[in-house]
């Protein structure tokens, strides 16, 4: 897969969260995402008022990250609902970060409990992090899952036999 077919598929399949991606679609996606990122970065420090098209661009693509990854795990195997196990400690993750950077806004310490808490959270989600990439870079599982068919093998019949 193409990067161009890649970036069209995902975004014709914005909500689908049914059937396998490949690695390829997956990848070119994340490659695309942050290309996108650092143009926007780049253009919101030139011109601070754009700097609101970042935080636009990252929900518009919200839906479809979330669709994509969840096709990814499908294709390996793993059903969609497996992404929790990441996303909750990151979302605890980032609410600790918030409270923390407001009490010290405000003037005020945190204190040692919530230091410890959010180290623990942070150590975890760094580990789920790097569970989830090897994750995202595993082959698919061969042949037809409880998902679909196997999206490599639909592709290469349709292309002589090629495998990608």
């Amino acid at each position: 897969m193409s990067f161009g077919e890649a970036i069209k598929s995902v975004f014709s399949k914005y909500a689908t969260f049914s059937g396998r991606a490949r690695r390829s679609e997956y990848w070119y996606f994340a490659l695309f995402n942050f290309l996108i990122g650092l143009v926007l970065a780049i253009i919101g420090k030139m011109l601070p008022f754009l700097a609101i098209l970042s935080s636009l661009y990252g929900l518009a693509i919200l839906i479809p990250g979330i669709a994509i990854s969840v096709r990814r795990l499908h294709d390996i195997g793993k059903s969609g609902w497996t992404m929790l196990i990441y996303l909750i400690p990151a979302i605890i993750y980032g609410v600790l970060l918030s409270i923390m950077l407001i009490k010290h806004f405000e003037g005020e310490e945190p204190n040692l409990t919530l230091y410890i808490i959010f180290g623990i959270i942070t150590f975890i989600t760094f580990v789920l992090a790097i569970v989830f990439i090897v994750w995202m870079c595993r082959d698919s599982q061969p042949g037809e899952n409880k998902w679909g068919p196997n999206p490599k093998e639909v592709t290469s019949e349709s292309n002589s036999g090629m495998n990608y």
